[in-house]
């Protein structure tokens, strides 16, 4: 099931990765939870989102891994935020089933403050000393509102390409994936037991076999799928 080699798979079979890519398109809502992801996997989607790029290196945001059974029941509590309608025409609502996976991964916002500069060198003249202008305003005891803003720009753009990157390993290693950001952010906070701000929860498990991947994991209901929309890519050379 998982790739012993995946730089020479993919070399070998470069629809071993195309494959993977469109595996990761795709929500995956129910797993066989009678199954735990080994070591040696979660210590590839930690270096994922830990190594993947972010505007100069800055760390804007935490991951949480998130297996404990009883705490990821209560983060699929907050997310009674997909609605649809009911036999009657009327407004539903549904949790989203793919946060009850074998692992949930929790992406939060770090506070953009002076902390996100305070271990840095700055023996040197700017701007060797300093990572950004953002740092170097920080040191200077304000930041204006233009980098303040530039910060969270590359907050909301770092967490989208961690994001990118775990789902591509994990659909990489043979797991099924799927997003959640319908939640609520004050009773998330509570269910997982942090300050900071929630962005983005990502279920990521063995695929349940026995049901087709849109069916809730603990409900007959059975979420909608749609066709992927066309980008379109222009070449200038």
């Amino acid at each position: 099931m998982f790739l012993e080699s995946q730089a020479e798979a993919i070399l070998d079979r470069p629809s071993v990765l195309t494959k993977a890519i469109d595996r990761s398109q795709h929500c995956q809502r129910n797993f066989d939870l009678s199954k735990t992801i080994p070591e040696a996997d979660m210590k590839k989607m930690v270096h994922a989102v830990t190594q993947c790029p972010s505007k100069q290196n800055v760390a804007l945001y935490e991951a949480h891994f998130v297996t404990n059974r009883d705490v990821i029941e209560e983060m699929h509590k907050t997310t009674q935020g997909f609605d649809y309608p009911d036999d009657n025409g009327e407004v539903a609502y549904q949790t989203n089933s793919q946060v009850l996976a074998n692992l949930v991964v929790v992406f939060t916002k770090l506070p953009i403050n002076d902390k996100l500069f305070e271990n840095e060198d700055v023996n040197y003249d700017v701007p060797m000393g300093y990572r950004s202008n953002a740092a170097v305003e920080w040191e200077r005891g304000e930041i204006s509102e233009t980098e303040y803003k530039s910060l969270q720009r590359d907050q909301e753009q770092a967490i989208g390409i961690a994001a990118g990157y775990i789902n591509l390993t994990a659909s990489l290693l043979g797991y099924g994936t799927g997003c959640c950001a319908c939640f609520n952010p004050a009773d998330l906070k509570t269910a997982l037991g942090v300050d900071n701000e929630p962005a983005l929860m990502m279920g990521i498990g063995f695929k349940n076999p026995e049901k087709n991947r849109r069916i809730h994991q603990t409900e007959d209901f059975v979420f909608p799928t749609y066709k992927k929309q066309k980008i379109s890519t222009k070449f200038v050379s």
